[in-house]
């Protein structure tokens, strides 16, 4: 069951945007490349605050969540909107509407009592751009086993990231016998290397076309998710996963955060993979220390405006 879906362009700015603050020239003075640190600063601190509002929950999928009151409910919903959410912002708010609308008063149950599989046929038929029904399912029943396992969602990948924790603090721990062991420092390494996004899409079967399971994804929805479901004292974010902190999310590499990154000089970089992801937010952390993605805000609201602007 589905809704006609328009597959034109999606939502998204083109390279004509521009902005006040452009991308630093080579030559500065180091007095001028202060200056123009502490303008961009000024900027991004300005714009986050303008566009973390109640306002924002307009034409966001994060709107959905808000429905809700019990904790449960809120993050299955927010699962839900969040792996929706990509393409073209009407499409995205019809298709969620949709599924709630099936779903009535309480998704959890909808899901735990496997009433999407009537939704959701099995069957090639698109649903939403590429995902088909078959899709839609094999996600939804990846949501039932969580439900199953844990009272909340946040219980169950709570449990998840402590084991990976434990399982990195064993690799570090080898590095400790040989300084000049170079098979132990690899392994060191890549005991850092694990986010909590990729734990997010582990606990889906691989064939779940809505998560991404490739190491060097940058994850932007599911970094969105976790922005929603870690962000604290936000009129947008719920702030309910109090066990992860939010100086450890990563930005999500929507189009407009791109665009706007490159367009500031604070990336050079036209591939929205994993290690863009992370040079950014180590960019926006010189800006916003204890809060690296409220920069988010800032970067998606300026591209929204230069869109709307043209």
């Amino acid at each position: 069951m589905g809704i006609k879906t328009t597959l034109g362009r999606t939502d998204e700015l083109n390279s004509s945007s521009t902005n006040s603050i452009s991308a630093v020239p080579a030559k500065l003075t180091q007095q001028s490349l202060t200056q123009m640190t502490e303008a961009l600063s000024e900027k991004l601190i300005s714009l986050a605050q303008k566009y973390e509002s109640a306002d924002f929950l307009k034409k966001d999928p994060s709107q959905f969540m808000h429905r809700f009151s019990s904790v449960r409910e809120c993050e299955t919903v927010a699962f839900i909107a969040a792996n929706l959410a990509f393409g073209r912002r009407e499409q995205i708010l019809a298709h969620v509407e949709a599924i709630l609308s099936a779903a009535g008063s309480s998704p959890c149950d909808w899901i735990l009592n496997q009433k999407y599989k009537d939704f959701f046929p099995e069957n090639n038929v698109s649903f939403y751009r590429m995902y088909t029904n078959s899709d839609m399912r094999l996600f939804f029943d990846g949501l039932r086993y969580i439900l199953e396992e844990k009272e909340t969602i946040g219980d169950f990948f709570k449990e998840k990231w402590a084991e990976e924790s434990e399982e990195k603090k064993e690799k570090n721990g080898v590095s400790g016998l040989s300084s000049n062991d170079k098979s132990a420092r690899k392994a060191s390494e890549d005991g850092k290397k694990k986010y909590l996004h990729q734990v997010i899409a582990s606990a889906f079967p691989a064939r779940c076309a809505l998560l991404p399971h490739s190491k060097d994804s940058a994850a932007k929805k599911v970094n969105m998710l976790l922005r929603w479901l870690v962000r604290d004292n936000s009129p947008v974010d719920l702030g309910l996963w109090k066990w992860f902190s939010k100086k450890d999310l990563l930005m999500p590499l929507d189009t407009h955060v791109m665009q706007q990154s490159n367009e500031l000089g604070l990336i050079n970089s036209k591939s929205a993979n994993l290690r863009t992801a992370i040079g950014l937010t180590k960019k926006v952390a010189e800006i916003f220390p204890d809060d690296p993605v409220k920069a988010d805000y800032a970067l998606f609201g300026l591209g929204i405006a230069s869109q709307e602007a043209r």
